[in-house]
């Protein structure tokens, strides 16, 4: 999984492979509900 930061337009992108599991401007490495959503809809369960 990977998460960029365009500054530019303070976008945040998830992506897996060539699919984006999240796009938005609340950073989710501090909102848990942003990463647990990329998850899930990845199918990963913790």
């Amino acid at each position: 999984m990977r998460v960029k930061h365009i500054r530019s337009l303070n976008l945040w992108l998830v992506s897996r492979g060539n699919r984006l599991l999240y796009h938005g401007k609340e950073n989710p490495w501090q909102d848990k509900l942003v990463l647990e959503s990329a998850l899930k809809i990845e199918g990963i369960r913790f």
